[in-house]
């Protein structure tokens, strides 16, 4: 049956019993030990904040035990697994239903022992518990932003940017086009023999000509219609079906967001 190890740090510069060399050494020997045919260990230095189908020694790992080369895993910890309890219980879950044994060392956790299972079923149950505990705090905490009419989360819109402070302030060159491509659809939508389709095309036409760029590469049609249909713009934040006038500084003006929205 087939071993493999898996060793991960979140940078290079980790050291002591972290370090990949440690944990390398670790599993080889108890490979040796334990009489586990080692046939490979898998390294990562990237950053287990990955999503987990992102990382690439799970992926590798993934493909191992769908064709059926890897029937056991070694690590040293089951955080190596992923950035966090969970997530390694996850994966070490997901791994029990195709049979392949998962061995993590420093816990103590060998998923063909009963007694591991059952250490595993407490952790999983802590996890979740600990997961619902830091969900329950981001959503309070999201809230209260959107409250105070500021972005609760995720990605600023092109055109905003934050500053050294955190503060969402408007990025004056992408601005630039923000407001360029409202007037410019404005003008195209008067032009009553123009579907949507050709307003689109003509608009990226311009700016293309113009070496207009959405974050470094060419607009999209798509981003046309991001830009186009966003409120944000115009001072209005959207958040679990609730609307409220954000506290940033506007790129266009509501009648222009309205004319385009309401007519396009």
């Amino acid at each position: 049956m087939n071993t493999y190890g898996l060793v991960r740090v979140s940078t290079l510069s980790q050291k002591d019993n972290t370090s990949l060399e440690f944990q390398t050494k670790r599993i080889k020997d108890y490979c040796s030990v334990y009489d586990l045919p080692l046939k490979g260990i898998i390294s990562e230095t990237e950053s287990g904040g990955k999503n987990v189908d992102e990382r690439t020694g799970l992926l590798e790992l993934k493909e191992l035990i769908k064709s059926d080369e890897c029937k056991t895993i070694v690590v040293t910890k089951v955080d190596r697994l992923g950035r966090s309890l969970l997530q390694g219980l996850l994966f070490l879950k997901e791994c029990e239903e195709h049979n392949v044994r998962v061995i993590c060392i420093e816990n103590g956790i060998d998923t063909d022992n009963p007694q591991s299972k059952l250490i595993t079923n407490i952790l999983f149950s802590i996890a979740e518990n600990e997961k619902s505990t830091i969900l329950g705090r981001l959503s309070d905490g999201r809230l209260k932003r959107f409250e105070e009419n500021k972005k609760p989360y995720g990605a600023l819109s092109f055109g905003y940017v934050k500053n050294n402070k955190g503060e969402i302030v408007i990025n004056k060159i992408e601005s630039d086009i923000v407001q360029y491509i409202y007037k410019r659809y404005n003008t195209l939508r008067k032009m009553k023999h123009l579907t949507k389709t050709k307003r689109t095309q003509k608009l990226l036409k311009s700016l293309k000509v113009r070496g207009y760029k959405f974050r470094g590469k060419e607009f999209k049609w798509w981003n046309i219609k991001d830009i186009l249909s966003n409120p944000f713009y115009c001072g209005v934040l959207n958040w679990k079906e609730q609307s409220t006038k954000h506290a940033y500084d506007t790129i266009v003006s509501k009648r222009m967001f309205n004319q385009i929205n309401l007519t396009n």
